[in-house]
């Protein structure tokens, strides 16, 4: 869980907010179409029927052989299509066509047919289809349900691809819910995603689907700012890997490298639900595009500073190119990091910003210890040459190497007593301990 102190700091410093937090998507309740309804029923039952005696190998009742032999009753129940039976090949058949009208019937129709008989998934009816003899061999125990699977595999079932083309969230449903295998969501999943259609996406990453290559599709949403898309990915955790989000990522900043802009959007409602994104390489991105929110954005989820602690040098260096007008945000965002610390170029930055008079660059600066009188770069000698007064009462509370005395050889020679004093004034009080030095240093 993200740093929420940390992560309102950075924020409200970008004049933004963290996200709504995302529900995590369950597997929805089974539901009943209103299978054991009497018109559902008879339509299920109708095409059953049909289903037979359109077969190439159907014998009406009274044409066959044994037919005579059958007692009268026994013959009006045989032609009496109420009674019929009907195996499981027949049934995917019956399914199978159901499903390849030009208007697919009410869902109850669908399930009351399903309900048919005992199935312990879509994929075993799909074998079925494509096995009429799959049943008896059941029954014989000459086959596992194992290799169903592996059939289902090499054929490839396609029910759920065909109602998710037709965006019907009621058959995608009850597909669902009689359980399918992962290949098969999988692939209906990147049919949702070709079409667009969020209700179907979101009903197939509520039963586990997953996203497979279609990193292309998706960021084209991205692109196109379809916010609602990557709520709904992000919804469901498992339905994409870290490196495919990272894959996204990279194509997003890619863009803003070539001269697009960079949606700050995407980026914050990521990181916000996916922080194991954070890098210091996408913190150098972000630094490199010059792009203070998007900077704020990953500081804000990286929930620890360590994780930037070898770029710091570099961060401070990208910065240190920056227009003077943004230099300071971007080293405030560095400073709350903790990546300020002392070097050549830090006390350079302390120097300019000394004889620019950015006083709120320099007391940054100053109180994340940078060096105030390096002999190249002493910022402190310049001050005390103008008589910058405030910029000396600044610069005496940073780190200080050199004595008093060195600081009044840069003393200019129309300083009045009054400046002089007013510079021992500032020393003494700064620290106490330097005021005897100060003594030593007026004589």
């Amino acid at each position: 869980m993200a740093n929420e102190p940390r992560v309102e700091w950075f924020l409200s410093k970008a004049n933004l907010n963290p996200p709504l937090r995302l529900s995590h998507l369950t597997i929805p309740a089974d539901q009943d179409f209103l299978h054991s309804d009497l018109p559902n029923r008879d339509k299920a039952h109708s095409l059953l029927v049909q289903t037979r005696k359109c077969s190439p190998n159907y014998k009406p009742p009274e044409s066959q052989v044994w037919h005579h032999f059958r007692t009268r009753s026994q013959k009006a129940a045989v032609c009496n299509t109420l009674n019929w039976t009907f195996a499981k090949h027949e049934l995917a058949r019956a399914f199978d066509a159901l499903l390849s009208q030009p208007m697919l019937p009410p869902t109850g129709v669908a399930q009351a047919l399903l309900m048919q008989a005992r199935l312990s998934s879509m994929d075993e009816l799909w074998g079925h289809l494509h096995d009429q003899s799959l049943e008896r061999k059941f029954r014989s125990k000459r086959l596992s349900s194992d290799i169903v699977q592996f059939e289902t595999t090499m054929v490839g079932m396609t029910w759920l691809d065909r109602v998710v083309s037709l965006d019907n969230i009621n058959y995608i449903h009850l597909i669902c819910q009689l359980k399918v295998s992962q290949a098969v969501l999988d692939r209906a999943l990147g049919i949702a995603l070709s079409k667009s259609s969020l209700r179907a996406m979101k009903l197939l990453l509520s039963f586990g689907a997953v996203v497979l290559s279609d990193e292309e599709t998706i960021d084209q949403h991205i692109r196109a700012g379809n916010l609602e898309l990557i709520e709904l990915l992000l919804s469901a955790p498992d339905s994409m890997g870290t490196g495919a989000w990272k894959e996204c990522l990279h194509r997003e900043i890619l863009r803003a490298t070539s001269g697009g802009t960079l949606s700050v959007s995407f980026l914050l409602l990521l990181l916000a639900n996916r922080p194991e994104l954070v890098s210091a390489s996408l913190l150098l991105s972000t630094l490199r595009l010059e792009n203070f929110q998007a900077t704020a954005i990953v500081m804000a989820y990286s929930g620890s500073s360590q994780i930037f602690f070898n770029i710091r040098h570099q961060a401070f260096e990208l910065i240190s190119r920056y227009p003077s007008n943004t230099r300071l945000a971007f080293f405030t965002l560095l400073s709350n990091c903790e990546l300020i610390e002392d070097s050549l170029l830090a006390r350079k930055e302390v120097l300019e910003g000394v004889k620019a008079r950015d006083t709120s660059l320099v007391k940054l600066l100053v109180g994340d210890g940078v060096t105030v009188d390096e002999p190249s770069q002493n910022a402190l000698k310049w001050a005390v040459s103008q008589l910058d007064f405030e910029m000396i009462e600044i610069l005496t509370r940073g780190s200080i190497t050199s004595s008093p005395t060195l600081w009044s050889a840069h003393i200019p020679e129309i300083a009045t007593e009054q400046d002089m004093s007013h510079i021992w004034a500032i020393l003494r009080s700064v620290d106490p301990r330097r005021q005897s030095l100060a003594e030593v240093g007026m004589d």
